[in-house]
């Protein structure tokens, strides 16, 4: 639906800013509220493209005029080229997952299969994709599945799995040699060209070119033979084996060795799905399907193009480029004008998209700036790549089987999504009842304290919107307080720091308490941690009873955020304690909203413990050296390389300490004394 008609005017602070977009090509931002970004998109040129959303003449469909409407600041970044705006556009997509665009719908971060980027490469199981010279194949949408791959590769293809360094310098193989899942690299029994070569086999087997990998085989185990290695030949028969036994249950769906990806799309209740097919060598490998959301209002070309962008640079290895972890609003204050960060050269033998990019792309509706899509594309894979809209013949007869499984699949998914939203709603419903809420709570943040009598404390904070986990909202924190095991005084300190950036003295622009800033951390950092904790909580859950609910209510009280509702959960019987009221609140064992409680209680106790874990592990494994002035990770590990343990440096002289690489006699007289020795 197209509507014509003048949009609302920005104001003047709006203005003055649209006055300083430059005429170049990159991607803007448009902000809301509290600089929310509502809205990613990119341009040839910035100021004629973000200038048109305020044109009275221009004419827009509803969803652009309701966005501008809300928009209240606009951010830009500056690139070389159209190719690098679509790639960055695409990463700040994934990233900010704005309520404007269309977007994929993955609450987690899909494995991938990790072909590592060093000297004698091991095979991984990763969820984070990085411009690393590594080669990744997926994503896969079964995590259990990708891991019994791994291990399939690790059986037919002797790789270590070990981390340390390969040097050839070890005296003995480890386990993994005897039971032939390594062929000991590490002590010099397999060269670096051996090892490239058996990486080289991995790679064709995992990008289905299982042929040319079985006459590769075929053809060594032949000369082995030839050479009278009857043990090496025997090795490479039971790879041939195992290879085969895997390529047998695909598919064949072409006549010819083609490599394609088919894509066909479904839509409903506003929601969309795209299945993908992937045929490698003319058979069918595997196929994905993916939920969209945001998808009203988009033509078919304009969808395809959104999820080319998205799906693509997420295959390419592309998520992270140009973009580091803090990447926020407040970073880009900084980044206008910026380039792109070129991406590292890989250590790959080939282009490391050259797999996961086909030479052929079919799709129902060619995407809107396909001229630009197919340039990217057959950069990313170092050769032509083709976008077609069959129709008619083989190609479309198989499209359409593609957009049936696309169907199938929007339809368990809304389905589920319906059964859930249900269960969510009664629960939420029947929580805000026993709470007296005055409505049900959209937001619940749970809080926790793990420690073993004082040490080592931390603190968690689970976020549930609409009843589900938020995982991208949990919040961690390491107690500052040290008098000991007093979990009140802990749970005080977590909801201080959590809750003062809901004051309204603290949200005024430009005004920021020297006070609430930490000794290690700039304004940036602080503000940044701000735009963090943001969001208002409709109620405040905590895991504990009386005591701790009076603890909570006093910081609440000393923060003057009396509005904000609070509820402790007490494990022994499971009662509801809230504020004013001297007798628990008492739901049903069978009750919903007292599962869901359970349910958020029980995931802020896991998620604090797992922290806990960690630091206590990590305090565990600490050695005196690590607290040496001037000894960092290098001179530690060379020091204990010569002399094998803490106690034998400290029997060890000065003169012995100091020549040592990287050291020096006053460094050496400082150990020594620092150890007591």
């Amino acid at each position: 639906m197209d509507v014509t008609g003048a949009l609302a005017r920005p104001d003047r602070s709006l203005e003055q800013t649209l006055a300083q977009i430059p005429d170049a090509a990159g991607v803007y931002l448009m902000l809301g509220e509290n600089e929310r970004i509502i809205y990613i998109g990119k341009a040839i040129s910035l100021r004629n493209r973000v200038r048109s959303y305020f044109q009275d003449s221009a004419a827009h469909p509803l969803r652009t005029v309701k966005m501008a409407e809300r928009v209240r600041d606009v951010r830009w970044i500056v690139v070389n080229n159209e190719i690098e705006a679509l790639i960055l556009e695409a990463n700040l997509i994934k990233r900010h997952q704005p309520p404007f665009n269309v977007r994929l719908r993955d609450d987690k971060r899909y494995p991938y299969l990790k072909v590592t980027n060093e000297a004698f490469p091991r095979v991984t199981f990763t969820r984070v994709v990085r411009d690393d010279g590594a080669r990744y194949f997926g994503p896969y949408t079964n995590s259990h599945g990708l891991r019994e791959l791994i291990n399939l590769v690790r059986v037919v293809f002797p790789l270590r799995t070990c981390r340390e360094p390969i040097d050839g310098k070890r005296k003995r193989p480890c386990l993994q040699y005897h039971i032939k899942r390594c062929l000991a690299p590490c002590v010099g029994y397999q060269s670096e060209p051996e090892y490239d070569a058996l990486v080289d086999e991995v790679v064709l087997f995992l990008e289905g070119r299982q042929d040319r990998l079985l006459d590769r085989l075929n053809a060594e185990m032949q000369e082995a033979a030839d050479r009278m290695n009857f043990e090496a030949a025997a090795r490479l028969r039971d790879r041939i084996v195992a290879v085969r036994r895997v390529t047998e249950g695909q598919k064949v769906v072409w006549s010819s060795r083609i490599d394609m990806d088919l894509i066909a799309s479904a839509r409903a209740q506003g929601q969309g799905c795209m299945q993908v097919f992937m045929v490698r060598g003319g058979k069918l490998i595997g196929q994905e399907h993916f939920i969209l959301e945001g998808v009203a209002d988009q033509t078919d070309a304009e969808l395809f193009g959104e999820f080319f962008k998205q799906f693509y640079t997420a295959r390419a290895g592309q998520m992270s480029a140009g973009i580091g972890d803090g990447f926020s609003p407040l970073a880009l204050r900084e980044a206008r004008g910026n380039e792109v960060p070129v991406a590292l050269k890989a250590r790959s033998r080939r282009p490391a998209s050259a797999a996961t990019i086909p030479k052929e792309i079919l799709v129902e509706a060619l995407p809107t700036e396909i001229a630009t899509i197919c340039t990217w594309l057959s950069e990313l894979k170092d050769e032509r790549v083709r976008v077609l809209e069959p129709q008619r013949g083989q190609r479309a007869e198989y499209l359409r089987l593609v957009k049936q499984n696309a169907e199938q699949n929007l339809k368990a998914f809304l389905a589920h999504q319906e059964l859930q939203e249900t269960a969510s709603a009664r629960s939420l419903t029947e929580l805000a009842t026993a709470l007296d809420l005055p409505e049900p709570p959209h937001r619940i943040e749970c809080y926790d304290i793990s420690n073993i009598q004082g040490t080592n404390p931390v603190a968690s904070m689970v976020v549930f919107v609409e009843g589900r986990a938020k995982k991208s909202d949990y919040r961690r924190f390491k107690i500052r307080y040290d008098g000991g095991s007093n979990d009140f005084a802990m749970m005080q300190e977590t909801l201080r720091r959590r809750l003062r950036y809901l004051r309204a003295d603290t949200n005024a622009p430009g005004e920021e308490d020297p006070a609430s800033i930490r000794e290690d951390e700039t304004l940036e950092s602080h503000l940044r941690r701000k735009e963090k904790f943001h969001h208002r909580p409709d109620l405040l859950l905590i895991d504990g009873g009386k005591g701790q609910l009076s603890a909570v209510v006093e910081v609440l009280e000393e923060l003057d955020l009396w509005g904000i509702p609070v509820a402790g959960l007490a494990k022994e019987h499971e009662w509801l304690y809230v504020p004013d009221r001297s007798e628990p609140i008492v739901l049903p064992p069978a009750s919903p909203g007292l599962h869901l409680v359970m349910r958020i209680r029980d995931e802020a106790h896991r998620f604090a413990v797992e922290f806990h874990r960690k630091r206590r592990g990590k305090a565990m494994t600490l050695s005196a050296l690590d607290a040496l002035a001037g000894v960092g990770p290098v001179r530690r590990k060379r020091l204990l390389n010569a002399f094998g343990s803490l106690a034998a440096i400290k029997r060890a002289s000065v003169d012995e300490i100091a020549a040592v690489k990287g050291m020096t006699a006053s460094l050496a007289s400082s150990v020594k004394s620092s150890l007591g020795a």
